[in-house]
């Protein structure tokens, strides 16, 4: 560690004499910088982290980890670089801490738990404790199952190369002093929104569509800090249904990540393979609220009889009700939707309680 720092600062000295020395102290475009340098670097920070954790989203994560959509290399390389570039993270090194993570989530050996580390060390302190979990035995079993081109390995291997470049970009476009600010920007993405914010935050606090096994909770609801994380902050929908690449399972949720990924199946550049969407949301709960009221005697008598009632049957009315719980414009009496909302109240409470009702 001392000899990493210690290259660095050499390096850092060498550029910052260098550049003045030649193209100067604002580098090519450092003068814009300086005339409302708060307002100008404030912009960049955003829009540098939302590419970041826009790449970091959809390549590493919902593509390499959980398989639920395919990127083309032309696309998906890229992505890569600039992480690397970034944050010097490299594919093999994130996949596998994040399926470590989910085995073991909100857990003693979840690193990433908001649970055991506290809120603060979680949401600032994450990225040790992703470097300490790379290193894991556990977690080095995993990378050894992750296949790797030739740039991949490359990437692996040299993890700090990338930074190093993006820095002399930096300066070189920059100047070395506001060269060196954006450097400081571009490293601290990774600490703040890759690693610890995501898992911190939504590991903490908001609502649950889904009963998990872990404290996952959305907190989509914030608009500004789920766009500027790429739809991640519905994270208890993805602990729900990891393998699909949509996060969006409500009406009111948004996930640009998502968004993206269906104008590059669009362009013929992504392969959807799993997507878990409000309509397949809709059609789940239409089926458990069916299983429901054939399951338990209270409600299946209850709709026996408004089914006399309407003058019908039972059968018939149960297929209305399934059908306007998946979606479709079906007419119910005011008798009718009373008694479905109050199905699917006991169903919610049933999941919430872990009670079967079967």
């Amino acid at each position: 560690m001392i000899k990493l720092v210690s290259f660095f600062a050499v390096s850092f000295a060498a550029l910052w004499i260098t550049l003045s020395h030649t193209i100067g102290l604002s580098g090519f475009y450092g003068d814009f910088i300086s005339t409302h340098p708060v307002i100008i670097l404030s912009i960049y920070l955003f829009l540098m982290t939302h590419v970041t954790i826009t790449a970091m989203s959809l390549s590493f994560h919902r593509y390499h980890t959980h398989k639920g959509v395919v990127l083309n290399p032309w696309i998906d390389m890229p992505m890569q670089v600039w992480l690397w570039f970034v944050t010097s993270m490299s594919k093999v090194d994130w996949v596998a801490v994040h399926v470590y993570h989910h085995a073991h989530s909100d857990q003693e050996k979840d690193p990433h738990s908001p649970l055991h580390k506290g809120l603060i060390h979680a949401l600032f302190l994450g990225v040790f404790d992703y470097t300490k979990g790379k290193s894991l035995p556990e977690v080095q079993k995993i990378q050894k199952t992750i296949k790797t081109n030739a740039l991949e390995k490359y990437i692996h291997n040299h993890s700090f190369t990338g930074p190093y470049i993006m820095t002399l970009l930096s300066m070189v476009l920059f100047g070395p002093k506001w060269g060196s600010a954006v450097a400081i920007l571009n490293f601290l993405v990774s600490p703040i929104f890759a690693v610890g914010g995501v898992n911190a935050i939504a590991h903490w606090w908001g609502y649950r569509n889904h009963v998990t096994s872990d404290n996952s909770r959305n907190i989509g609801y914030i608009l500004p800090l789920n766009f500027l994380t790429c739809g991640e902050m519905d994270h208890n929908n993805h602990h729900a249904h990891m393998k699909s690449c949509s996060f969006r399972h409500r009406w009111y949720e948004f996930d640009v990540g998502y968004f993206y990924i269906k104008i590059l199946h669009w362009m013929k550049l992504a392969q959807v393979k799993n997507a878990y969407t409000p309509k397949t949301l809709k059609q789940e709960l239409s089926q458990k609220v069916s299983e429901l009221i054939e399951h338990d005697y209270r409600f299946k008598k209850r709709c026996e009889e408004l089914a006399q009632e309407m003058n019908t049957n039972y059968s018939d009315l149960k297929a209305r009700i399934e059908a306007y719980c998946g979606g479709e414009k079906v007419k119910l009496d005011k008798a009718v939707r009373e008694f479905m909302e109050e199905v699917e109240r006991t169903y919610r409470a049933n999941q919430r309680l872990k009670l079967s009702y079967v």
